[in-house]
C-alpha cells in the first residue's frame, strides 16, 4: 500500500467509521505511533467540518461585534433567540469566543505644554460608616499637580464646585480639559456631540476647550486614571470619621504627593507648578449651581430628592424652581426667592421654616398657638427638652410663642446654640434666653416720680385776683 492511500485509508477509518488510534493500528497491521504521527501530520483533515446552526447567522453576529465590541454571549444569544435561534448558549459561546477576546493595543505618549490641559474625573469610595462618596480629582497634565475633594453626590452642583475648589487651590486653570462622558458634560453623542448647555456656559465663563475622549478609552486620559488607582491605595489603608475627616487626610496626603519626586518628569510637581501657564480667575466665581423646576403642594412643601422643604403659605400649589447649591436650597417664583433652606442628605425627611406658615396661622388664631408649639418642638430635639421642663401646659406654649418671635431677628442655628446651652445648665427660663441674646427684658410702662419725694409737699402762698387788675396802682401804664 502507498504512503498516499495509507493516509487515505487512516483518515478514512477515524473520520468515518470512528475508530481510535489503536483500533486503526491493529486494523492496518502497523504501529500506534505511526497511525498518530499520519494523524497530526493531517492537521486540519484529520476532523470532518460539520455545519453549524450558527453558521446563518455568522455575518449578523460580526455586524453586531462591528457595532458594540464588547458585546458578552449571553446578550449575542439573546439577540440570537429573537432571529429564531433554537440552539445553546454554550456553542453561542464557543463561536464568540475570538470575537470576546481581548485585543493588544499600541499607545502613543501624550505630552503636553505647560498650561495646556487638565484631566478631570469623578471616582466612589464605599465607606462603611460614611457609605458612598464622590472623589472630584483635577489634574494638571504638564506638571502632574493634583488636587480634588471628597463630595456625597455627583450632580451637576458639585461638579462645578470641585471645579472652584481646584481653580481657588491652584491659582488659576489649564486652558483645555480633557473628561469622559459625563453627563454633566455630554449629553449624548450620537448622531453628535450634545453638550450640557450649563456646563458649556461655565467654560465659557472661564475661557477653557472642551476635549471629550472616546468612549471605553481610559488611555486617553490616563494621568488622572493613574492617580485615581494611587488613590484607592490610600483610602483603602485609612479610617475617617466623617467626611470632613476624610477630606483632610486625602489634602495630607495629595500635598505629600505633590511634593514628591515624579517618575516620569523626574521632579516635584509642586515645584513644576510655577512653569504652568494658567488662565487668571476672574474676580467673581462661577455660581455652583442647578435649576430645578417645581410645583409646591397643598401644605406649601416642595420636594427634591425625597425630601420636603417649606414655603411661604402664599406659594401653595404654585409653579416654583429649585435652585440647589451644594450646601444650601434656595426657592424661586417668578424670578424672585421665597425660602432658603440648608440642604439635607438624608432621606424622607422635611425641613420647615415657622415662619412660612405664619400667614395662615393668623388666620385661625385659636389653632396658631397650638401649632407653633408643635412646630417649635419639632425643629430641633434641643427645644423639645427645653419645653418639656416647662412648669405648664401655658408656659410651654408661652415659651414656643417667644422662640417663634425671635426666629424673625435671630438665625435658627443661634437660638438653637443658646437653647441647648441653657439646657446644660437646667435652666429653662425665657428670660435667662433673653440674657443670653443680649436682649432687654419687657418691662410694664412706670409713673415717673422725682428722686426728692419731699419735692411733692411744697406749698405757695396763692395771689390775689387784684395784683393782675390794670388798674390797679402798682401797675405802670401801658
Amino acid at each position: 500500500m502507498s504512503e498516499e492511500s495509507l493516509v487515505q485509508r487512516i483518515l478514512h477509518l477515524r473520520q468515518v467509521e470512528k475508530l481510535t488510534q489503536r483500533q486503526i493500528a491493529k486494523v492496518l497491521g502497523i504501529g500506534r505511533k505511526r497511525v498518530r504521527r499520519i494523524l497530526e501530520g493531517a492537521g486540519s483533515a484529520a476532523s470532518i467540518p460539520r455545519a453549524s446552526i450558527l453558521d446563518e447567522y455568522s455575518q449578523l453576529i460580526a455586524h453586531w461585534y462591528k457595532q458594540y465590541p464588547r458585546l458578552k454571549a449571553t446578550q449575542v444569544y439573546e439577540r440570537l433567540k429573537a432571529y429564531g435561534y433554537q440552539g445553546g448558549y454554550v456553542s453561542v459561546a464557543r463561536v464568540t469566543r475570538e470575537d470576546r477576546a481581548p485585543r493588544q493595543s499600541a499607545y502613543h505618549p501624550l505630552t503636553f505644554l505647560p498650561g495646556e490641559e487638565a484631566q478631570v474625573d469623578w471616582f466612589f469610595f464605599n465607606h462603611e460608616r460614611l457609605g458612598a462618596v464622590a472623589g472630584f480629582i483635577y489634574v494638571l497634565s504638564y506638571c502632574r499637580y493634583a488636587w480634588g475633594i471628597f463630595y456625597p453626590k455627583t450632580s451637576f452642583e458639585f461638579f462645578l464646585a470641585g471645579h472652584l475648589e481646584c481653580f481657588k487651590h491652584i491659582g488659576g486653570l489649564a486652558r483645555c480639559h480633557r473628561y469622559d462622558n459625563l453627563k454633566s458634560v455630554v449629553l449624548k453623542r450620537a448622531p453628535e456631540i450634545e453638550y450640557n448647555p450649563q456646563f458649556l456656559d461655565f467654560a465659557r465663563f472661564y475661557g477653557f476647550s472642551i476635549h471629550v475622549c472616546n468612549p471605553y478609552s481610559g488611555n486617553e486620559k490616563g494621568r488622572v486614571e493613574r492617580l485615581i488607582r494611587d488613590i484607592r491605595v490610600f483610602l483603602y489603608a485609612e479610617t475617617f470619621d466623617s467626611l470632613k475627616d476624610l477630606n483632610e487626610k486625602f489634602h495630607l496626603w495629595l500635598e505629600k504627593r505633590n511634593a514628591t519626586v515624579h517618575r516620569s518628569t523626574q521632579r516635584a510637581p509642586k515645584d513644576l507648578l510655577g512653569q504652568e501657564r494658567l488662565i487668571h480667575l476672574p474676580e467673581n466665581p462661577y455660581p455652583p449651581s442647578r435649576v430645578i423646576p417645581a410645583v409646591s403642594s397643598k401644605t406649601a412643601l416642595v420636594e427634591f430628592e425625597t425630601n420636603k422643604y417649606s414655603v411661604p403659605s402664599t406659594c401653595a400649589s404654585k409653579a416654583l424652581e429649585v435652585v440647589a447649591y451644594p450646601d444650601r436650597i434656595e426657592i424661586c417664583m417668578a424670578g424672585k426667592t421665597v425660602a432658603n433652606h440648608r440642604r439635607s442628605f438624608g432621606k424622607n425627611e422635611t425641613i420647615q421654616n415657622p415662619l412660612h406658615a405664619e400667614t395662615l396661622l393668623n388666620r385661625t388664631p385659636q389653632f396658631k398657638m397650638r401649632r407653633v408649639l408643635q412646630v417649635m418642638t419639632d425643629m430641633d430635639p434641643a427645644f423639645r427638652h427645653f419645653f418639656d421642663h416647662q412648669d405648664n401646659d401655658s408656659e410651654r406654649i408661652e415659651a414656643a410663642y417667644q422662640l417663634f418671635i425671635l426666629l424673625k431677628t435671630h438665625s435658627r442655628s443661634m437660638l438653637i446654640s443658646a437653647i441647648r446651652e441653657l439646657n446644660t445648665l437646667s435652666c429653662f427660663k425665657i428670660k435667662a434666653l433673653l440674657s443670653l441674646l443680649n436682649l432687654p427684658e419687657d418691662k410694664d410702662p412706670q409713673a415717673l416720680w422725682p428722686q426728692n419725694q419731699q419735692l411733692l409737699n411744697l406749698t405757695y402762698e396763692e395771689r390775689k385776683l387784684d395784683d393782675y387788675d390794670p388798674d390797679s396802682p402798682d401797675m405802670g401804664a401801658a
